[in-house]
């Protein structure tokens, strides 16, 4: 009898298009957070609805100590709706998203939101710390090259282990190839499961990498996935989402379109001007460019000339002191002035977080290289040193470095 109306229960809520414990099948899926262009001050909101659903709203405030029984004390907005089509082996998906920009907050507060609407369900309450708006504070983020393959087999233990490894990191910073088909949604909701909450928790930053693309085309996967500045070069819709920075009150994290750089010439000057202009008014005591395509590669039979002649002289013009990037599946750094490896210039870091995996070479450029691993990066900026921790995936310290601001210019210190 008891079986009889436990299978009773379940018909009845699948026929009123509702799952077992009140969760609605209408309920917000794959929640992202993205920092705005003040990070400490914002974060944007994005998720994904059934195409049924067609109210989005966004429930938050400061983080309270007690259960949710007044709603009255947070901020409510609606947010802004995108439908977007994408083709992929010959099947037509549409999708819908709702997304919302959340400014003027109190930088280091923890805030909490919910997402969804009263008919259709809402998320759970969701927490999220902002950086303080001070530039000599300390200030962690984590760095992680190409997810690509695998993602909920093989990759998510890298994430996980990273967010064990410091919980407190103002976010997560993706070097492009996060999927291994940019236009594969099973293979976006891979990378979503193998985050889980932490993508709801902490803001990610992120530049996409070939495999993004198609055709020299950014798949809309993209850009409907994640809400990031439109700060880019002017005018260049190509661009949206790919080519931006992002402001903290320690470091600028400026992302470039590794993808356009090398296919495209018109989109490759646009971008060798608007990062001019970028790094000549940049006023944080730190700078830090992401990108996918490496300056230097790990693999020997890999290079790419277009990119080095392009920017490189612009980098060692304004001394960005870290350049973050991925494509090539192995770990490489070096420092690097205009006579080479050494203890003065610019830091570039290539590493891999997910399982597919190149041959690294021995090459001059390197100070350090390691091939076989999965790996994530730990960056911390406290005054004038920062702090570069390298992991691997069980958690052991690979390979550690500070660097140390003075009148000259960044020094290394190993470590």
């Amino acid at each position: 009898m008891r079986l009889y109306f436990f299978l009773i229960t379940i018909l009845f809520c699948g026929l009123n298009g509702t799952q077992a414990y009140g969760q609605s099948d209408q309920s917000p899926s794959r929640i992202m957070l993205n920092p705005l262009e003040e990070g400490h001050t914002g974060v944007s909101v994005t998720w994904r609805v059934p195409m049924a659903v067609n109210e989005g709203v966004i429930q938050y405030g400061p983080a309270i100590p007690n259960p949710v029984v007044d709603l009255s004390i947070f901020e409510s907005k609606e947010a802004d709706m995108r439908i977007d089509t994408v083709e992929y082996n010959g099947v037509t998906l549409i999708t819908k998203n709702f997304r919302v920009k959340i400014d003027g907050l109190t930088p280091g507060i923890k805030y909490m939101y919910r997402v969804g609407n009263p008919e259709d369900g809402w998320s759970e309450w969701i927490q999220f710390d902002l950086a303080v708006d001070h530039p000599d504070s300390s200030f962690t983020f984590i760095y992680l090259g190409d997810p690509q393959n695998d993602l909920h087999s093989q990759w998510s233990r890298v994430l996980r282990q990273a967010y064990a490894t410091v919980p407190h990191a103002k976010f997560l910073l993706y070097a492009g190839d996060l999927v291994n088909k940019g236009y594969n949604d099973v293979e976006w909701g891979d990378w979503y499961k193998a985050g889980g909450f932490i993508h709801r928790t902490v803001p990610s930053i992120m530049t996409p990498g070939n495999h993004e693309y198609t055709n020299v085309i950014l798949s809309p996967l993209w850009r409907t996935h994640f809400t990031l500045p439109e700060n880019g070069p002017e005018g260049e819709e190509a661009l949206y989402g790919a080519c931006y920075y992002i402001d903290y009150p320690s470091v600028r994290v400026i992302s470039l379109d590794g993808e356009q750089i090398d296919e495209d010439p018109e989109l490759r000057l646009a971008q060798v001007e608007w990062l001019e202009a970028v790094l000549e008014e940049t006023k944080q005591p730190w700078t830090i460019l992401t990108l996918h395509y490496p300056f230097y590669s790990t693999k020997p039979n890999r290079d790419n000339p277009k990119l080095r002649k392009a920017f490189k002289p612009i980098l060692d013009k304004y001394n960005v002191d870290l350049v973050l990037q991925g494509h090539d599946h192995g770990y490489g750094r070096g420092m690097l002035d205009e006579k080479g490896p050494g203890n003065e210039g610019t830091m570039y870091v290539v590493s891999v977080s997910g399982p597919k995996m190149y041959d690294v070479g021995d090459l001059d450029w390197m100070q350090k290289g390691g091939s076989n691993l999965q790996l994530y990066q730990v960056l911390t900026t406290d005054n004038d040193v920062l702090q570069y921790r390298s992991y691997t995936a069980d958690g052991k310290l690979y390979d550690a470095f500070d660097l140390q601001k003075s009148s000259e210019g960044n020094i290394l210190i190993e470590k």
